[in-house]
């Protein structure tokens, strides 16, 4: 058995369903050994890039392992924006990279400074090492158990993320000794449990308060406990919040579900947690588009209370947690699931006005601009009726540009949904290689893909992946005539002067019709709002198979509601408070917080 066999048989013995790679040369013995096995199908992309962005998204759909293989020099590098994606929204994804003969590295010739030892040969090692869990060049046949136990423990344990081995091509074509040694995990390190007084005091917390609130993240899916935390809430009866990455905990109309916070988040969600006296942060990172710009002016008087397993994320708690914990996620509910009281603990009344300030001031009914039914579609609609339109299992995904936090703000999930997007990086063009990666993974799942017109291009080439394997996915490719939410930002900060994001300062995009037709996918195409619920329900109603539906849109969008940002005369941005959105609605916050119980 060779190096490759023995790492490809390992990788399908942890349940993987599939690999995802680009063919190169530097991985010969990794693609055949893959290629081989029985239960693991590979699917080949066009770019890296793409491949590890369906790794990505596969982890995320399936709550397994991402497998992406790669070969050695431009295609170890084109991994990296998809690596940096996964491993900022912690997908535990394997990625191996092809190398050149040990004899041909620069790792071997021992001369510092040295560029390039052999042909398509670069050292991805120190280029990956701050964004992967654990990144190694496989030495010797010796020592190939030893570093893929230690990657995939890390990839899985603990906060996930991705981990990368570069193989040499005679490592990989060696005979694997079956003796050699392997990971032994460190156990000596004594792990943060929580302990019966910690929970009970943290419930106590809870109890005491007037109105408090948990703000959940993506940390709970990754620790696969989405249904135990269901059932946790359920009984304490706290209202819910929770970040754009962890969309899909609750449904939309689950009576504690308040919403989603943030900058460009839901207006009612905003009230919630300004308002809140006791705030628990679950798993959740306090990004900037969950807790605003301006730390102060979060949540001022609450008490918050940080349970997250990273270090790192606790060290940069910069929104005043009086009390932090780095429990992991699967241990804090087993723990809390012990200790839950008899009855909830805050007032009914309380839970009862989180869930209808969301409803008060849904995302749908602030003062769109929608124009009349031969014009062109305003996004909010065009979400709003997609989300009423779907049946509830799909997943749902998006990307860069304006989908981006539109369809956070504004899609209502319901049933089995699942929402994916790439909430830190925000990369474009990841939607359409991720939806491939999802359907991958669920291939009976439909999947709805909503992505700007710009991002498209950044990953054009595989419309013919996802034409070739024929999986559901219905792409919506939103016109709006090139980047509109640089536009936005120029017109706010710099007076409407454009650069870069128009057919004017420099951006044009081809036909997308003329596109769908050179590929070979089915195109429908939706003119103007009148047109809009019938083509939802052509795209949606076509049978299995990718349909592209073009959604000629407004080029001058507003994201509305949104917290203001003014640019001081120092140069610097200031923003408001997160219940200080506009469009202003007529009513103030303190008259909000006068009618809470």
């Amino acid at each position: 058995m060779r190096v490759a066999d023995y790492i490809a048989q390992t990788v399908e013995s942890l349940g993987s369903d599939c690999c995802f790679m680009v063919a190169g040369g530097m991985m010969m013995h990794l693609m055949d050994a893959f290629g081989r096995l029985p239960r693991m199908p590979y699917y080949c992309h066009h770019h890296e890039q793409a491949a590890a962005m369906a790794a990505d998204a596969y982890a995320r759909q399936s709550g397994k392992l991402g497998v992406c293989l790669a070969t050695s020099g431009p295609g170890a590098t084109n991994l990296l924006t998809g690596l940096v994606g996964a491993y900022q929204d912690s997908s535990p994804v394997l990625f191996l990279t092809g190398q050149c003969k040990r004899a041909e590295t620069v790792r071997a010739s021992g001369i510092p400074g040295l560029r390039q030892a052999g042909f398509l040969e670069v050292d991805i090692v120190p280029i990956v090492e701050s964004v992967t869990k654990y990144t190694a060049f496989i030495e010797s046949p010796e020592r190939a158990r030893y570093h893929l136990e230690k990657a995939l423990h890390l990839a899985l344990a603990g906060r996930p993320g991705p981990v990368l081995l570069d193989v040499p091509l005679d490592v990989q074509g060696a005979v694997f000794p079956e003796d050699s040694p392997g990971f032994v995990p460190d156990t000596s390190a004594p792990s943060a449990i929580p302990n019966v007084a910690d929970i009970d005091r943290l419930l106590a917390r809870l109890a005491g308060a007037r109105r408090p609130v948990m703000l959940a993240g993506h940390g709970v899916r990754c620790a696969g406990r989405t249904a135990q935390f269901r059932s946790i809430i359920e009984r304490l009866q706290v209202p819910v919040a929770t970040t754009f990455m962890a969309k899909d905990l609750l449904p939309y109309a689950h009576p504690l579900f308040a919403g989603h916070p943030g900058p460009r988040g839901e207006r009612g969600a905003n009230f919630v947690i300004q308002a809140a006296d006791a705030i628990v942060f679950l798993g959740c990172s306090m990004h900037i588009q969950t807790v605003g710009y301006e730390n102060d002016l979060f949540a001022p008087e609450a008490y918050k209370i940080e349970i997250e397993v990273d270090p790192a994320v606790r060290k940069r708690e910069r929104i005043g947690a009086r009390e932090q914990y780095g429990w992991d996620i699967k241990d804090f509910l087993d723990a809390l699931e012990s200790r839950m009281p008899e009855s909830p603990i805050p007032s009914p009344e309380w839970a009862r006005v989180a869930h209808s300030l969301k409803n008060r001031y849904a995302v749908i009914d602030e003062p769109h601009e929608m124009g009349g039914p031969t014009d062109v579609v305003n996004l909010y609609e065009f979400v709003h009726l997609l989300s009423e339109s779907l049946q509830g299992d799909e997943t749902i995904m998006t990307d860069a540009g304006q989908p981006h936090p539109v369809m956070a703000q504004a899609f209502r999930l319901k049933g089995s949904q699942r929402y994916l997007n790439p909430g830190s990086l925000a990369e474009m063009g990841w939607a359409l290689p991720a939806s491939f990666g999802a359907a991958a993974a669920a291939p009976g799942r439909q999947i709805v893909a909503v992505i700007g017109d710009g991002s498209l291009q950044t990953n054009i080439q595989e419309l013919q992946t996802l034409v070739h394997h024929g999986f559901n996915v219905k792409l919506f490719v939103i016109n709006n005539d090139g980047y509109a939410s640089i536009r936005n930002t120029q017109r706010s900060f710099f007076d409407g002067f454009y650069v870069g994001s128009t057919p004017g300062s420099g951006v044009t995009l081809p036909d997308t019709a003329k596109i769908a037709n050179a590929y070979g996918i089915e195109y429908i195409r939706c003119q103007n709002r009148g047109a809009l619920s019938g083509t939802l329900r052509h795209v949606l109603d076509t049978p299995m198979g990718p349909v592209l539906c073009e959604v000629m849109a407004q080029q001058n969008q507003r994201v509305l509601p949104a917290v203001p940002s003014a640019l001081q005369p120092d140069g610097q941005i200031r923003s408001k408070a997160l219940h200080e959105m506009l469009p202003d609605i007529g009513i103030t916050f303190d008259q909000i917080v006068a009618e809470l119980p």
